[in-house]
C-alpha cells in the first residue's frame, strides 16, 4: 500500500464528513422553519415557557448600543479584528488573514407585528446581521513595525475592521424557544430542539439561502467522497 494516497484518502473523507455535516445541519434548520410558522407576537408573549415558536416583525429598542466601529446605533453587534500575515518563503509571497479577536454584544429588544410585541434575548442565538463596517488600517506604530518587518524579509503586519449590526427599526425573522417571563430565547440545557436563529432576511429569503448552502455542501460531500475512493484505490494500485 502507498501510505501516501492512504493518508490523502482519509483527509479528503475527513473534509467530505464535515461538508456533509453542514449539509445536515442547513437542511435541517430549513425543515425546522417550514415545521414552525410564524406566529403573532402577542401570542408569543403569552406562550408556555419551552416552546418552539417563530416571529417576524420590527426590531423595537428602548436602550440600543453602539456599533465600536461604526458607532452606529444597534441591538446587536459583532467586531472583528484579522490581521493579515504576508511571508515570503522559498522566494514566494504568501498572505493569510488571522483572526486577532471577535466581539459579541446584546441589547435587550423586542420585535413587534401588528399584533404587540415580545421580547428576545438575543445571548447564544446565531445571528445573521448586516455588514456596515470594513475598512483596513494601523496606528503609525504599527504601520512602522509593519514596513520594519517587510524589510527584514519576515512579511507585514497589517490589520482589517468588520462590523456586523441589527439595527432597531429594522424588520427581521426570529426562530427560537419561548423562555420565562415570555420572550424567546435560547433552549435550556437538555432541550431535544436548540435551534436560535435571528436574521434581518424573511423567513423566505433564509429558506432559500439555507436551501442553497445544503445543496453546495452535498455536492462537495459526493466529490471528495469519489476523490478519497480514487485516492484509496491508488494506494493498492501503485503500492510504495
Amino acid at each position: 500500500m502507498n501510505p501516501g494516497f492512504a493518508i490523502a484518502a482519509g483527509v479528503i473523507a475527513l473534509i467530505g464528513l464535515i461538508c456533509l455535516w453542514f449539509w445536515k445541519k442547513f437542511r435541517d434548520e430549513v425543515a425546522l422553519m417550514a415545521a414552525t410558522p410564524i406566529g403573532r407576537a402577542a401570542d408569543i408573549a403569552k406562550a408556555a415557557s419551552g416552546t418552539l415558536v417563530a416571529v417576524a416583525g420590527t426590531v423595537r429598542c428602548a436602550t440600543p448600543i453602539s456599533g465600536e466601529f461604526s458607532k452606529q446605533r444597534c441591538v446587536y453587534a459583532k467586531s472583528e479584528i484579522e490581521r493579515e500575515e504576508v511571508t515570503y518563503r522559498d522566494g514566494k509571497r504568501e498572505t493569510r488573514w488571522v483572526n486577532e479577536r471577535t466581539t459579541e454584544r446584546h441589547a435587550p429588544f423586542e420585535v413587534e407585528d401588528a399584533s404587540g410585541r415580545v421580547t428576545v434575548n438575543a445571548e447564544g442565538a446565531s445571528v445573521e446581521a448586516v455588514e456596515v463596517y470594513n475598512q483596513s488600517g494601523n496606528t503609525v506604530a504599527e504601520d512602522v513595525l509593519s514596513i520594519g518587518l517587510s524589510l527584514l524579509g519576515a512579511g507585514r503586519y497589517d490589520r482589517r475592521f468588520k462590523e456586523h449590526i441589527l439595527a432597531p427599526d429594522i424588520p427581521v425573522y426570529v426562530l427560537g424557544t419561548t423562555i420565562a417571563g415570555g420572550g424567546i430565547g435560547a433552549a435550556p440545557r437538555g432541550a431535544k430542539v436548540k435551534e436560535f436563529l435571528i436574521t434581518y432576511k424573511s423567513e423566505a429569503e433564509r429558506e432559500k439561502s439555507s436551501g442553497r448552502i445544503a445543496l453546495i455542501m452535498l455536492i462537495i460531500a459526493i466529490l471528495l467522497f469519489a476523490g478519497a475512493l480514487w485516492a484509496l484505490w491508488a494506494a493498492f494500485k501503485y503500492p510504495a
